[in-house]
């Protein structure tokens, strides 16, 4: 009786330990050899009860808002893991009332690179883009951070810089919408205040405090949400994203 009883223990084992659904969705997540890297971040201006597909297979499972990321903003879930090859990723709102459009954008995903999929403008007329995110693991104690700029406005808004107070300088400058600076190296270990500031400006549009970058990590500062909103579900504002 005990024997059989530790055979069927062993054999839920087994299952249990072969199946390992990301988020309890992309069962194509297993393993990372020979798979490539995906995140989603929700940067429409209001965005509300989003979801993403992959090839119509739903990827997260829980909703994200204006400035959300799946699978997560931290290291130990900065990424999902996907078959390589050419795919589509489709973002939506959820609600049986949609209060947005739906977006797809298709590109080919290659082996053992990090891609970064953005989407932005207003709720009728979400766009998305996708950015390869190429970095190296740094040799010092410094952290890598690399400015995002997907900020929308309806009438012309300067480019911005991301400024460091603790370091008393501008991480990364002149950095117009829809683009992104390099990978720049930036003091680790420390509580720091950035601020996105109109470029040649010392006047914060945005703030976000406390933030301590760790030795030897990467990680993406997005600037994001409606340029003249200082206030409510469309406020410009920052999200952090670790990325390795």
């Amino acid at each position: 009786m005990k024997m059989k009883l530790f055979s069927i223990i062993a054999v839920i084992g087994l299952f249990t330990a072969c199946k390992k659904d990301f988020d309890g969705r992309a069962t194509e997540s297993v393993g990372t050899e020979n798979k490539a890297f995906i995140r989603v971040v929700a940067g429409s201006v209001g965005a509300a009860r989003n979801f993403a597909t992959l090839d119509g297979a739903l990827l997260n499972g829980t909703a994200l808002s204006m400035g959300s990321v799946f699978p997560g903003a931290s290291t130990v879930t900065a990424f999902a893991t996907i078959l390589p090859g050419a795919r589509t990723i489709r973002v939506y709102d959820s609600s049986l009332v949609p209060a947005q459009t739906p977006v797809s954008i298709s590109a080919t995903f290659d082996a053992g690179k990090f891609y970064t999929v953005y989407t932005y403008d207003t709720s009728n007329a979400v766009k998305a883009l996708i950015q390869n995110d190429v970095f190296t693991v740094p040799s010092d104690t410094t952290a890598n951070v690399k400015f995002v700029n997907i900020i929308f406005s309806s009438s012309a808004v300067p480019n911005v810089d991301l400024y460091s107070r603790r370091k008393r300088a501008n991480i990364a400058t002149n950095i117009a919408p829809l683009a992104a600076s390099t990978y720049i190296p930036h003091i680790s270990g420390l509580s720091d205040t950035l601020e996105v500031r109109a470029t040649g400006t010392t006047t914060a549009l945005t703030t976000f405090n406390g933030m301590t970058f760790n030795a030897k990590r990467t990680y993406n500062v997005v600037f994001r949400g409606r340029y003249q909103s200082t206030s409510g579900t469309m406020s410009r504002g920052i999200t952090i994203m670790a990325t390795y």
